[in-house]
């Protein structure tokens, strides 16, 4: 049986109130979930562009040495 599993971004930081929503870093927190979701291992990872939904993204699958 198939699995899909929905991730939101992980936790971001709130350090530079002059970015935009979009360009919102992660937090140390963000990044530290990011890499406990990625012992998962997925057999496909999308992602939206903006900046903490892609380093969520890149985070989960460096942990799982997904390629």
């Amino acid at each position: 049986m198939k699995s899909l599993l929905i991730l939101r971004h992980a936790k971001s930081s709130w350090k530079h109130p002059e970015l935009t929503d979009y360009d919102r870093p992660l937090n140390k927190r963000g990044k530290n979930d990011a890499q406990q979701i990625g012992k998962l291992i997925p057999d496909l990872i999308m992602s939206s562009l903006s900046t903490r939904a892609y380093a969520t993204a890149n985070l989960v699958a460096k942990a799982c040495d997904y390629n």
